[in-house]
Formats: structure tokens, sequence, C-alpha cells
């Protein structure tokens, strides 16, 4: 099971919570090559920042958890909102004259999914009492890294966080209100405004929702990308957010298939501008995968295993490895590279023998990295594991 934090503000929020949709966009920009492959006009740089905000939402499966961010606002304070939950796959309305609510929310959200309520709250928590407060943390890694790099980094609209961060924010939403939250039976809210104070209510009825749910799938685009010898590493993040649970990637990726999983894309790790493409959790009894993948549109060279997933691999096992160690589970670390196939034995080679030697205890597990091998042949995507 995934977590997920939607960025709204003080105008969307009421049509979020009235027509239970969450949901994330680009300005005025559109996406053309979701409808045509071969469109050919949308800039480079915007193109990857739309497939990545696809990728973002791609990730998200039926029953995730979501939780709203409400931006600050002149006097009004950010805010925690939660707890709802996914109730469709991700789709994708055109920012045209069409788009669903477009007028109402004085903007377009491009890439949306369905919600349902979970466990709602009326009341909210503040970003400080969130992120800033270190009231019950002893330790760094017991903080809620992946919101404040979001805050440090501006990312995108859709972002995850890790079951422990979850967790933390729905105790303190708990606290806030006392344990009281609306029952399962409730179709819809809004957002009701008291000063700078904002509550959830209910309201009668059940939402309609009668916006267009148009496909994302990327494929036809990566493969379009690559025919033309483009870049198509963003677009192949976004297939793997879509077909993760699905073979063969499936058994590919996920250390016990047949487990429920976390995933995350560009998981920031540092102040900087490091981020993991993707990181994979499972957990069995006391037992814990972590997978850390770097994905390459090109064949890879040996700077990912000189510095990139060292980096990863330390900056895991200070921030995330401790949450799970302090109640005596075991953490198996699996790094892994994603890229096109390559015939250099020695780099092969050095993959076969990579070590990590930050670490001097035995807090965690290195495992054999593996090395997936991706070919573009007969107009398919391919994944064939190379190592171990």
């Amino acid at each position: 099971m995934n977590y997920h934090v939607f960025i709204v503000d003080y105008t969307t929020f009421k049509y979020h919570l009235e027509y239970m949709f969450a949901g994330t966009g680009a300005g005025d920009k559109k996406v053309p090559f979701l409808y045509d492959s071969t469109e050919n006009q949308t800039h480079s740089n915007t193109e990857i920042n739309l497939v990545g905000m696809i990728a973002d939402v791609s990730r998200i499966r039926i029953g995730d958890k979501i939780i709203f961010y409400l931006q600050y606002s002149g006097k009004n304070k950010g805010m925690f909102f939660g707890v709802f939950k996914a109730a469709s796959r991700a789709f994708f309305d055109e920012n045209d004259n069409d788009n669903y609510l477009k007028s109402n929310l004085n903007k377009s959200l491009t890439f949306r999914i369905r919600i349902a309520p979970d466990k709602v709250y009326s009341k909210g928590i503040s970003e400080y009492c969130c992120l800033d407060s270190l009231e019950g943390i002893e330790h760094p890694y017991e903080m809620c890294w992946s919101l404040i790099y979001r805050k440090l980094k501006g990312n995108r609209g859709c972002t995850m966080i890790t079951e422990y961060e979850f967790n933390k924010i729905v105790e303190k939403l708990d606290c806030e209100n006392n344990g009281e939250h609306f029952g399962n039976d409730i179709h819809k809210f809004t957002s009701e405004f008291n000063g700078s104070a904002c509550n959830i209510n209910s309201m009668k009825g059940k939402a309609e929702y009668s916006g267009r749910k148009d496909s994302l799938c990327i494929k036809d685009r990566l493969l379009f990308k690559a025919d033309n010898g483009n870049s198509f590493e963003v677009h192949l993040q976004a297939l793997i957010m879509q077909c993760f649970d699905s073979e063969p990637l499936k058994s590919l990726l996920l250390p016990m298939p047949e487990e429920q999983c976390w995933i995350g894309n560009e998981v920031s790790c540092g102040v900087g501008m490091q981020r993991i493409d993707i990181l994979i959790k499972q957990e069995k009894d006391n037992e814990v995968y972590l997978k850390i993948i770097e994905l390459k549109s090109v064949k890879p060279k040996e700077y990912i295993l000189e510095w990139q997933i060292p980096r990863y691999v330390q900056w895991i096992s200070d921030y995330v490895v401790p949450n799970y160690t302090m109640d005596g589970k075991k953490v198996n670390i699996i790094p892994c590279i994603i890229a096109l196939d390559t015939d250099n034995q020695d780099f092969l080679d050095k993959c076969r023998q990579f070590r990590f030697n930050g670490i001097t205890n035995n807090i965690f597990n290195l495992m054999p990295l593996e090395y997936i091998a991706v070919e573009i042949i007969d107009n398919n995507v391919n994944f064939i594991k190379r190592l171990p």
C-alpha cells in the first residue's frame, strides 16, 4: 500500500471534497502526446515535467491512503487534512474547455484520481506541528523528511510519503480531533473557514463526478521517443509506475511478488538535488526489503556504482533503516540498475563485485546488485534480468 499527499489551495479544496477527487496539473500546459504518440510540438523540458507528473499519479492504486495539504495563504497557515483513500487508478482530463470544473477551480488539474472517505477528521494539523515541531522526536530519522524535502525543493503536487510518516500524521490528526472522525457512510464533504481556521464538514447527498477519464498509458510515447533517438528516462519511470504490480515487472522488481509493496519515484535523499529514481519497500514478519533503483535510458556507466548508488545506500541507512531496526527487524537493501542492455564485461564484473563500505556495523544486509536490461524490440518494451 502507498501513501500520498496532494497539494491543494483554499479555492480548490472545496471542490476536491464535494466531488471527491484529487488532481495535479501544470498551469496552462496541454498533453497532446497522450492522444497522438507521434506529436512533436511539445518542448522537451515541458514534456519531462508533464511525464513526471504522470509518473507521480500513476503509482497510485485503489485503496492507497490520501492526505491533503492545504497551502499557506496570507493569514491562513498551511494545514494537513485526511484521511481519504484512492477509489480509482489515475486518469487524464485534458486542459481544454471541457476540463471538468476548470472554471470553479480557477486552474486546470489534468491528472486525477477519484477518492473516498477512509477516516476523515474535521480538524487539520498545522504544517509546523507536522514538519517543524520536535515534540516526540528523539532522532533525525523520525522526522517527516519526504514532506520537508518537498517544501525545500518545491516538488510537484502529488508527493509520496512513507508508512512511518503517514502514521505520524494520522496520530497527530487523531490527537487534534480527540479520536473523533466521520463514518464511512459520508459520501462528500465541504471545507468551511472561520477566520484563519479551516474545518472539514459533511454534506448530504452523494458525490457526482462526470468529468472525462481518459487513459494515461505512456508506452506508445516511450516507443516513439526511443525510435527517434530521444531520451526516454522519465517515460520509463512512468511506465514502471503504471505496471510495477503486473507481470513481467512484478516478478522482476518485487522481492516478494505476492506481497503488497510501497513504491516511490523521485525519492529525495538530501537537501541537494539527489533523488532515488525508484524506491521499493516490502515487509513480512520481521524482515524488510528496500530496493534502490537507478534508471537510465542509455547504457549504464561506472559512475552509477562509484558514487550514485553508494550515496543512496548511505542516506537510506541513516534515515530509513533505523525506523525498522529499532523494532528488531532485519533490513535487506537491494541496489538495482535498470538501463539499456550492455555487453561491457568490465562494467558487468564491477556490478558483480559491488560492495558498500560506508557502514562498519551490521545495521543492514546489502544484497547482490541487480541489473535489469531494457530492450526496445518489435514495438515493445522488454525487461530482462541480467544480474545476479
